[in-house]
């Protein structure tokens, strides 16, 4: 038997090594590593820029390396989940609803903003400040810049209103464009390519403070309801332990940047049905969330 014993060892040796590496068995897309996706709602790379402390978070309680993904266009983020490329995300409301329709992903958090104290943040039109543009009839005829399809309250709110006030955006607008970013629709306004656009509020503050646009010389003309902050999610094949130990970093962190979020104050507990509002919103707009995907 004692011949046998360095063998043994080794073999010992080797086990305790191969269950010590921290991504087999856990289901995410690359061994080792985990995956954090974002929207492309500001400029990405600055995005990730601001995130790093809280990414260094993930890192420290998982034990494991942190890649990011910026998606061309929100779709492409979703698109990402959907192929199991990304493996924990910070979605918009309604791109998270999306996303649920094609991929198997859950969402456990929800970011509180530092400067309201919040879970939630509103939709808001702007123009330039001499427009006769007052409020949403005012719209008609004019030139106007969503952000993407996928986008809450640079698309779905503020449509959902037009609707309401009897104005069809494609009917009644002389041009509909998609910015492809709050910030772009910033620009789009401030520099007059567009009579007028709808922009998160929180991005729009920070876009004026980054200098995007002369916001002395814009106006707000509308703004929605309270609209529920975006959601963490992760996808539902990750190891519960996995789980476990990203809802441990993510409630860990304290006044810190992540994403287009601007400073989180924390990140409290969600669960999917927090999102059934904006799915009932999407009902009420008669949208098909598959065919949007």
């Amino acid at each position: 038997m004692k011949r046998f014993e360095p063998a043994r060892r080794i073999l010992l040796a080797l086990v305790a090594a191969w269950l010590a590496l921290p991504a087999w068995g856990q289901g995410t897309a690359k061994p080792g590593v985990i995956t954090v996706g974002f929207i492309p709602a500001e400029d990405s790379r600055a995005m990730v820029r601001q995130s790093q402390a809280i990414l260094d978070i993930v890192a420290k309680h998982t034990g494991m390396k942190v890649d990011t993904f910026v998606g061309s266009d929100y779709n492409a983020t979703i698109e990402a989940l959907r192929s199991g490329h990304v493996d924990v995300a910070l979605l918009g409301p309604f791109s998270y609803v999306l996303a649920t329709t094609v991929a198997p992903v859950e969402a456990f958090g929800v970011t509180v903003i530092a400067r309201t104290m919040q879970p939630s943040y509103k939709s808001i039109i702007i123009t330039q400040k001499d427009s006769k543009i007052e409020s949403l009839s005012d719209l008609k005829g004019r030139t106007f810049a969503f952000v993407d399809p996928g986008s809450t309250s640079g698309f779905m709110v503020p449509s959902a209103a037009m609707i309401k006030a009897g104005i069809t955006p494609e009917k009644d607008f002389k041009q509909v464009l998609y910015s492809g970013g709050h910030d772009a629709t910033i620009v789009s306004v401030g520099s007059g390519k567009v009579d007028a656009g709808s922009v998160a509020d929180r991005i729009y503050e920070r876009g004026c403070a980054k200098g995007l646009a002369d916001c002395s010389k814009l106006k707000i003309v509308w703004t929605s309801q309270a609209i529920p902050n975006d959601p963490l999610l992760y996808r539902k094949n990750l190891s519960e332990d996995m789980k476990k130990k990203i809802r441990e970093a993510f409630f860990s962190v304290k006044n810190l940047a992540f994403g287009e979020m601007g400073t989180v104050a924390r990140f409290d507990p969600a669960t999917d049905k927090d999102y059934d509002p904006i799915r009932e919103i999407a009902s009420a707009l008669k949208l098909d969330l598959k065919k949007m995907k």
